[in-house]
């Protein structure tokens, strides 16, 4: 049986002000397409669909219209698990209807007796009605319905009880799985952060964004399990010593995630215990861009751009100013409209910050904090921490990232932020 798995699709998610459904779009075709090209059997969305919670109607009718379609490409079972940033009764609700098509939907965890057996789906091969494997279909599963109450833990053991009761998930799930389908192969999904203390590189928050016990230990999935699909993380690799992994997002949602190939995962399940675990890259529709300096420079910078992707791409401007220029904005959007491949081909998000020293420094004036943008303080920071130019340059770019996407909780720092007397002026 030959499995195709995917994750993190995120539909309706936006950059900024920019949608992202048109990159979406065309990599729901190209996937319809790769399922048929490759002859794909199954196949498992392991998560996040959605954005959120309540997603835009275009994005609903993406993720409908391709399950509409994808029988047609061969596919014999779709498994499709909820994650953290779906909701699991908008996602549940269909079920019964999707099931009559072979799409097989776990939103969250069922709260009803027979959860177990609700979270089993049978999969089949081409050419055949009978069961080829079964598919533990687990969502991102909240503590909560774990029976775990970490308000009454400290780390340790909080780490100790997200274990255990993981790994007794997955162990009575396999069990059961056994029970019904005696000696077909099992394969397994997750919504989790998985892979021990080198998460923190990949993915920097906590399993379920709880505590600070960091990512958990490959141990918690059943020795009985040939493969496990996992979602949450979106740059792809495996587990080391198993046989988990991570697909990653398959369009790129920020600037780092830039920096590395956005991919799917073929997965044939062989004769015996077999396995074979093919990468296939996304072609990418859009680029993320960074442009970072002077006004002048970035302007220059902005009328020279050249793209070779289908989209053009969304460029995140990072100016370097002492202060404000009223005018800039208008600039930027002038500089764009003469580019000659078209007017406005690129999203522009402007923001100040200030050059190194400009802000701070021997004989320099306090500024007040009501004169302070973000990345100003982010400035003083880094002049505080006497930091090389090449260390402030890789800090800067990073922040940028954060603010292009957090701007308001930055805002609400300065707020809260306690500077030294000194800093504030005027009383502020």
């Amino acid at each position: 049986m030959r499995m195709l798995h995917t994750s993190d699709w995120h539909l309706g998610i936006s950059t900024g002000p920019a949608s992202r459904t048109e990159e979406q779009r065309w990599f729901l075709e190209w996937l319809l397409d790769t399922l048929q090209e490759r002859a794909v059997d199954v196949l498992v969305v392991a998560g996040d669909v959605f954005d959120s919670m309540h997603p835009p109607a275009e994005a609903q009718e993406l993720y409908y219209r391709f399950l509409a379609r994808v029988g047609q490409a061969g596919v014999r079972d779709v498994v499709i698990v909820g994650g953290n940033h779906d909701s699991a009764s908008r996602l549940d609700a269909p079920a019964a209807l999707l099931e009559a098509v072979s799409v097989h939907v776990v939103g969250g965890v069922p709260a009803t007796d027979d959860r177990l057996k609700r979270m089993i789906a049978p999969l089949r091969a081409r050419g055949s009605e009978a069961v080829a494997a079964v598919c533990l279909a687990v969502p991102y599963v909240h503590e909560y319905r774990l029976g775990i109450r970490t308000s009454d833990l400290d780390q340790e053991r909080t780490r100790a009880a997200f274990t255990s009761a993981f790994a007794g998930l997955y162990r009575d799930l396999a069990d059961e799985a056994q029970a019904l389908h005696p000696g077909v192969p099992i394969i397994a999904t997750g919504h989790l952060t998985l892979g021990g203390e080198s998460t923190r590189d990949d993915y920097p928050q906590e399993i379920h964004q709880v505590g600070t016990i960091k990512g958990l230990s490959g141990d918690i999935l059943d020795p009985r399990i040939r493969y496990t699909a996992l979602g949450h993380v979106h740059r792809a690799y495996p587990i080391a010593g198993t046989s988990a992994r991570y697909c990653g997002s398959p369009i790129p949602y920020s600037l780092s995630e830039m920096q590395l190939p956005r991919r799917v995962v073929l997965v044939d399940l062989l004769e015996g215990d077999g396995l074979g675990v093919e990468a296939i890259e996304v072609p990418r529709s859009r680029d993320l861009v960074q442009l970072v300096g002077a006004p002048e420079d970035v302007l220059a910078e902005l009328v020279a751009l050249t793209w070779s992707t289908r989209l053009p791409p969304l460029v995140h401007v990072l100016v370097h100013s002492a202060m404000a220029e009223p005018g800039l904005n208008n600039r930027v959007h002038e500089a764009l409209d003469s580019h000659p491949k078209g007017a406005r081909p690129v999203l522009v998000e402007v923001r100040q910050l200030a050059p190194p020293g400009q802000l701070s420094g021997p004989g320099a004036a306090a500024p007040s904090l009501d004169a302070l943008v973000p990345e100003g303080v982010f400035g003083l920071m880094c002049d505080a921490g006497q930091l090389t130019r090449d260390d402030r340059d890789q800090l800067e770019r990073a922040f940028a990232t954060v603010a292009s996407a957090h701007g308001p909780i930055l805002d609400a720092m300065i707020e809260a932020i306690e500077l030294p007397p000194s800093a504030r002026g005027d009383g502020q």
